[in-house]
């Protein structure tokens, strides 16, 4: 269970642009195909225990919140979603960096 956790973004904007492409409303661009892509290898990464994997998650993140302040004619604001979607990115980044300090002293 705690190695999905690291997929959570990943997952659920797949889900959300997935509908949304299959519903007809919008087809995916090549900035959220490369979105999801970082978000994929940065859970792998930090599945992996490598604590810098979640920098690849953190740059979507900070592009879609850029991306919230221009006026683009969307319906919502991506800005809340990039800082919560940031936020998780550097919690579980120093989550798996204080795990990996831990082992290395127990070691």
């Amino acid at each position: 269970m705690k190695k999905l956790l690291f997929y959570i973004p990943a997952i659920m904007f797949t889900l959300f642009y997935g509908i949304a492409a299959l519903s007809g409303y919008s087809a995916i661009s090549s900035v959220v195909s490369v979105w999801l892509l970082l978000w994929f290898i940065s859970g792998f990464l930090l599945n992996k225990s490598y604590f810098w994997g979640s920098l690849l998650g953190v740059l979507p993140a900070i592009h879609l919140a850029y991306m919230g302040t221009q006026e683009t004619g969307q319906i919502i604001s991506e800005t809340p979603i990039g800082i919560v979607v940031l936020t998780f990115y550097v919690i579980s980044g120093y989550l798996v960096y204080r795990k990996n300090i831990k082992l290395l002293k127990n070691s």
